[in-house]
This record gives C-alpha cells, structure tokens and sequence, in this order.
C-alpha cells in the first residue's frame, strides 16, 4: 500500500493535466482587453493627449456630409513611428503657447472606396467645400483620391490653434471655425487657394503656413503642395502597404 507522500506525487500529474485542459476553455482577461489595432498602429491619445482632435470624416462635417464608411469612432490613429513624430511637434508647439488640432490620420482603404463613389454620384460646386469643381471632377482634378497615403497610417491632416483664444477666422471654403489660425482657407478646401505655396495670401495666413510646414518638416514629414495641412512621415514603416481595418475607439 503505498504511503502519503506516494499517494500526493500519484495525484500531482492527474492535476497538471486538469489545469491544462481547463487553460484551454477559459477565456485569457488579458486578450479580452487586447487592443485590435495591427503591430505598429497607435492610437494618438496613447502617445500625446495634449494634440486635439476633430476628426471630421467620424461626423456630418465634412464634404460628403456624412459619415464616411470605416470610422467608427472620432478617433486619430497613426503608426507609432508618425504618432511619436507629431508628439515632438506638438512639443514645438506647446513651447509657443499653441497646439495642433488634427483632422484626419488613418484611413481605412474603405473610406476612400466611399470617397470615390461619392464623387461618381457627380453633382454641382459645392460653395463651402468645392466652390469652381463639380463633384464628378474631384478625382480628375486631383482633389480626392482614388488610392490615398492615408491608409498607409503614416499621414496626418492637421492645422495650428491657440488654445488661449477664441477665433473669429471663418474661411470661406473648407470646414467650420475650430478655432484654429487663419490658414486662408479650412481643411478640405478642394481650390487652388489651398495649395501649400498659393498666393496671393493674407500675410497671416502665408506666415502660419510656414510655422506649420517649418515645424512638421523638422519632425521629419514631408508635405503634399496642393494641401498645406496633409503631410507624410517621409520614413513611413509601411510605404507600399495599405490597411482597412476600421477606426474604432479602445
């Protein structure tokens, strides 16, 4: 008959193979409350809650005047690569008493599929957002793409604020007053006047042009001439891959 100490080593592999099997059928806490942005993505929130965000295709405010498919939540997501970058811009910022506010980072390639259907609905100017081009031209004329660096997640749509003032700047095309500077026009102006060098310009808004060009370049984008607030991080970690999943909130 064998002792105590034989009977408790006889039960202990019997155990190991219970807490194995039960592994295997209980749910893991920790991947329940597992993120589901791919390796590399960030929310933006994560790495700088300073940086304001409007994110106008989540809403009606913007030039479909909808909400645009993929965007779950009012939410700027970014690889971490862009996200760390525009925080040390940011920083720049902050030193001169402003902050960025930004309006788009990661589009799911479905938005953009959206985008264009939209466009082939054709239809008028539109005298807030596309004033002298009709919605069938926006592709052809280059103001709305049938691919998009977006969904890469490494480029940004931001403008410059003062936190510490209201604004009365209400330009003519582009988005409504969010207290940002005057940059001669809001974001997604589809005109010539958005262009990142146009000019005839406001001196004002010439000079923050270049506040915000100067300050994203030394971070390391690169800036698109024909829209003074859409910049690529030059270093992208993904710069022929691009994404779909949806911008949803943790």
């Amino acid at each position: 008959m064998p002792g105590r100490a034989e009977r408790g080593a006889s039960r202990r592999p019997l155990l190991g193979v219970f807490f194995a099997a039960l592994a295997l059928v209980t749910p893991c806490p920790l991947q329940a409350r597992a993120d589901p942005l791919p390796a590399g993505f960030v929310r933006l929130a994560n790495i700088d809650q300073t940086i304001h965000q409007d994110i106008r295709y989540a809403g009606r405010e913007n030039f479909l005047r909808r909400k645009v498919d993929g965007y779950d939540a009012p939410v700027c997501i970014l690889t971490a690569q862009a996200a760390k970058a525009l925080s040390s811009v940011q920083r720049t910022m902050t030193a001169k008493g402003l902050t960025l506010v930004v309006f788009d980072c990661y589009r799911p390639a479905r938005a953009v599929a959206d985008m264009g259907q939209w466009t082939r609905e054709g239809g008028p100017p539109d005298p807030q957002w596309y004033p002298t081009v009709e919605r069938g031209d926006l592709i052809a004329k280059g103001y709305v793409g049938e691919l998009s660096s977006h969904s890469r997640g490494s480029t940004v749509d931001l403008a410059i604020a003062d936190p510490g003032k209201g604004s009365d700047v209400h330009p003519a095309c582009g988005t409504p007053d969010v207290g940002t500077l005057d940059f001669g026009t809001g974001f997604d102006c589809f005109d010539p006047m958005s262009e990142t060098a146009h000019h005839p310009l406001p001196a004002g808004a010439a000079a923050n042009r270049k506040l915000l060009l100067a300050a994203m370049r030394a971070a390391g984008f690169r800036n698109y001439a024909r829209e003074w607030w859409h910049f690529t991080l030059a270093k992208e970690p993904f710069p022929k891959q691009r994404f779909d999943f949806p911008v949803t909130a943790p």
